[in-house]
């Protein structure tokens, strides 16, 4: 058959891994504030401005810091957060009301370990 595949060699292959070590403690502005509804609900997605471009296999990829919150809907369908949420808690550390304030702010370069291990940049 002519379109018939060809068996290759396929596995599990190893990428090479971005040490973000020497970026934790950095101060960087927050650039981007944007509601999102994902297929886990309403969230609201913060976003440093550029901390570094670096050469990835051949790509140039932009690190930022970034951060996810959940928004939930209460009974009047009013969709929100509340003081004790982590939302609630970052707002009142930054002495803003509402996220969208947040733009120009401040914060300080951390790294997290994802679900699956993997180290990204995020902010206090």
């Amino acid at each position: 058959m002519e379109n018939e595949l060809k068996p290759i060699n396929l596995g599990e292959i190893e990428f090479p891994k971005i040490d973000v070590s020497h970026y934790i403690g950095k101060n960087a502005k927050i650039e981007l504030v944007q509601e999102c509804e994902s297929k886990y609900g309403y969230c609201v997605k913060i976003q440093t401005e550029i901390i570094d471009k670096i050469d990835f296999g051949g790509k140039t990829i932009e690190l930022r810091g970034n951060r996810v919150f959940g928004l939930y809907k209460n009974k009047e369908g009013k969709i929100g957060w509340g003081k004790d949420t982590k939302l609630g808690a970052f707002l009142s550390k930054m002495s803003v009301k509402h996220y969208k304030e947040l733009k120009n702010k401040e914060v300080i370069i951390q790294a997290m370990t994802g679900k699956e291990g993997k180290e990204f940049l995020s902010f206090n």
